[in-house]
């Protein structure tokens, strides 16, 4: 055997040692884990063209992308025709949310309640909205409700045993519609102490075009890094809610 074919033996020889180690460096992350290293998320829903030209809502879908503007998740609504077109904002759905190989990550379900939406009567567990989480889908994590409030809107974070975690805070005054060009509106998220600000959902203006004819929205979550992953995932289904309980009905057509 001479030298350039002992070289190449021992070079085929590492190559062999080296090449099993790869995958478990490139391997995607499973389940939460992705949220360790993420403190903001964008979302945004994609406009519907039933909306646009009949005034009609369909199933919502949504692109979530972390802060380098890369889509790292996508949300896909699954609710009947006539709760959509009837019950609009107090409506029943499944909401899954998928990473870019379409693996259930997370899956938000709300159920209907004729009552609800209304920040007085959410004293009242039949009127309060409410979502649970479930990740991975059959595993409850926690659940996101209405709290009863005289002038704003607020939101309870509770984990799989019902121990409330972190509080959401509207604004006395939400801004929506075509004509909110200068005005942000900012719903706080408050921690355990329940007096510190931690973090927010931020609802965006999109343009006029857009609010006029069309209830897709934009939203920026912001929250702590060493955040739980868990209740990442719970802000997440929060700032759903807030979408779909007070931002999801169809522009009126005037």
């Amino acid at each position: 055997m001479n030298v350039k074919e002992s070289e190449e033996k021992i070079n085929l020889s590492n190559i062999d040692q080296i090449t099993p180690l790869l995958p478990s460096i490139f391997n995607a992350t499973t389940g939460l884990d992705f949220l360790r290293v993420i403190d903001s998320l964008y979302v945004k829903q994609l406009p519907s063209l039933n909306e646009v030209v009949f005034g009609i809502a369909s199933e919502a879908k949504f692109d979530i992308f972390n802060d380098k503007n890369i889509r790292i998740l996508q949300a896909l609504e699954t609710s009947t025709f006539w709760q959509r077109c009837c019950c609009t904002t107090r409506r029943r759905f499944k909401l899954r949310i998928m990473d870019n190989n379409n693996q259930d990550i997370i899956l938000i379900k709300r159920s209907f309640k004729c009552c609800s939406g209304c920040c007085w009567c959410a004293c009242s567990q039949c009127c309060s909205q409410e979502v649970t989480v479930e990740s991975p889908p059959e595993t409850l994590i926690g659940t996101v409700s209405q709290e009863g409030s005289c002038c704003r809107s607020i939101f309870a974070i509770k984990d799989d045993d019902d121990n409330h975690i972190l509080t959401v805070r509207g604004p006395l005054v939400r801004c929506d519609g075509p004509l909110s060009c200068c005005c942000e509106t900012k719903f706080t998220l408050i921690g355990t102490d329940g007096s510190t600000e931690i973090g927010a959902i931020y609802k965006k203006y999109r343009g006029f075009i857009e609010e006029a004819t069309t209830s897709a929205d934009v939203y920026l979550l912001k929250f702590p890094m060493d955040l739980d992953v868990k209740m990442k995932a719970m802000l997440l289904a929060a700032l759903f809610l807030v979408e779909y309980m007070l931002y999801s009905a169809v522009p009126s057509k005037n």
